[in-house]
């Protein structure tokens, strides 16, 4: 009996510690995620996150639609410096299968540029950089750098004729990007106490996603203020306008480029257009199959309570002081 009660003790302290432990793990990889993004400056609008692996490069291996929304010249010399210099010995055993964060930011107010997040796995020495030049081929030349007191590495690459850096911004957390400003604004930024500037996902929805895209619709402004030439962008005011953020996941398709998830909406700030949806319930929308297939553009929206919807909207449009124009435009 008393060995029975012995055993049973011991199962049972077993069963705690596994438990803890991973509740631990769990949260670690949470706070692993979140607090990476924390460190990437807060002028950015859209942050692209997925697994640095092979399994995911060969999936959109070939894939047109990325080339065509990121630009063909930029994903073509990522892909580029990737094998060039993911595939030495030092930055592969590290970085394979990590989380890696690309994120878009208007530099100078004249162009976009791309800054790359990412950690390294446990064990990772950054000294393990400097045995780069010995295990690389003589396309790439690396040179140590200093910024804002921190260490990295600019590395020109041969064929590319084009010079990268890269640099520890923290314990492990590395920034890399073609852009020596960006790199500049990027060493001197650090985040806010208790301010996310973007939504993050749960441990287990990341995990089991392919690829997931961030959005902070607050800061679309300046994004667009740089890549487009005219300034009335009309399809995108209602984003533009919307405090909110969103985490979604990305859905492969061959022909689309498909995101679905949730934006969390900023009550405290003064509402727009699409806050008059958050009242209403998710419905299929078929109008998408009367668009001719001419058609470059669209937006289309759907209601599961139009009632509602006008009483809302007739509401929202007094606030706006959008009454007035809503009258003589009836009128008329």
């Amino acid at each position: 009996m008393r060995r029975l009660i012995i055993t049973t003790v011991v199962l049972f302290v077993a069963v705690i510690a596994v438990t803890v432990a991973y509740f631990k793990n769990l949260n670690t990889l949470g706070l692993h995620t979140s607090e990476t993004m924390r460190y990437i400056p807060d002028d950015a609008a859209l942050v692209f996150e997925f697994k640095n692996d092979d399994g995911f490069y060969d999936i959109f291996a070939g894939n047109k639609l990325f080339a065509a929304v990121v630009g063909q010249k930029q994903i073509s010399e990522l892909d580029t410096l990737r094998r060039q210099l993911l595939t030495v010995a030092p930055l592969k055993q590290f970085f394979t299968g990590q989380n890696t964060f690309i994120s878009l930011h208007p530099v100078l107010g004249k162009t976009v540029e791309i800054l790359i997040t990412a950690t390294a796995a446990k064990g990772f020495k950054p000294q393990e950089l400097d045995k780069i030049p010995g295990q690389s081929n003589k396309t790439l030349l690396v040179s140590p750098l200093t910024i804002d007191g921190k260490r990295g590495y600019s590395i020109y690459s041969g064929v590319l004729k084009k010079r990268f850096y890269l640099l520890n911004k923290a314990n492990g957390l590395y920034i890399a990007s073609f852009s020596k400003e960006l790199i500049d604004q990027s060493a001197r930024y650090q985040p806010k106490k208790d301010e996310t500037n973007f939504l993050a996902l749960p441990d287990q929805q990341n995990n089991n996603s392919l690829a997931n895209l961030y959005i902070n619709y607050g800061r679309l402004n300046m994004l667009f203020a740089t890549v487009f030439k005219n300034k009335n962008t009309e399809i995108f005011k209602s984003f533009k306008l919307l405090s909110a953020k969103a985490a979604l996941n990305l859905n492969f398709k061959s022909d689309a480029l498909l995101f679905t998830g949730f934006s969390n909406i900023e009550h405290d700030q003064p509402a727009g257009y699409l806050n008059l949806f958050a009242n209403q319930e998710p419905i299929v929308n078929q109008l998408q199959a009367i668009f001719p297939s001419t058609t470059a553009y669209s937006m289309s929206f759907a209601v599961s309570d139009a009632k509602k919807f006008k009483t809302d909207l007739s509401a929202w449009q007094v606030k706006a002081k959008l009454q007035s124009q809503k009258d003589s435009l009836l009128q008329k």
